[in-house]
């Protein structure tokens, strides 16, 4: 049941922007053959319009398929860190290569004069998977 209402949730959200008298989305062209993906459509009605609060309150109804294609298509359009982070961190990829062998202060010692794009993909990532207290306390110092 839960399963359910999460998958029509997702639909909806897929749906957004849409308007309630519109029209049905059209027919999903037929599958290619090639492996490439194109960016060129959002996986997001009216995606670009939507703020980043606004799609940060979805990601979590999304598959894996459909966060890839996001964050493919907000690195080709909008490029905004806070989104691309949390995408990033839901799909497994690291900060930086190595980063999951890292203690504490590797962490630590790996944002010691980063941009602030580091710090916001580390805060998203340790919160999403190990949620050490000293690396999140140290992402959110820069952060804020």
């Amino acid at each position: 049941m839960r399963e359910r209402r999460v998958r029509r949730s997702a639909k909806q959200f897929l749906h957004l922007g849409r308007g309630r008298d519109a029209a049905p989305p059209p027919p999903a062209p037929p599958p290619r053959h090639d492996d490439a993906e194109t960016v060129s459509e959002p996986p997001v009605a009216r995606y670009d319009r939507l703020s980043a609060e606004a799609v940060l309150a979805h990601l979590d109804k999304l598959t894996a398929k459909d966060l890839a294609r996001l964050g493919d298509h907000e690195r080709s359009h909008r490029n905004r860190v806070s989104v691309l982070a949390e995408i990033d961190a839901r799909l497994g990829h690291e900060p930086w290569p190595g980063y999951d062998a890292l203690d504490v202060d590797g962490v630590r010692f790996g944002l010691d004069g980063a941009h602030e794009d580091r710090f916001v993909m580390v805060l998203a990532y340790e919160r999403a998977h190990r949620n050490r207290a000293g690396v999140v306390l140290a992402a959110q110092q820069r952060t804020a």
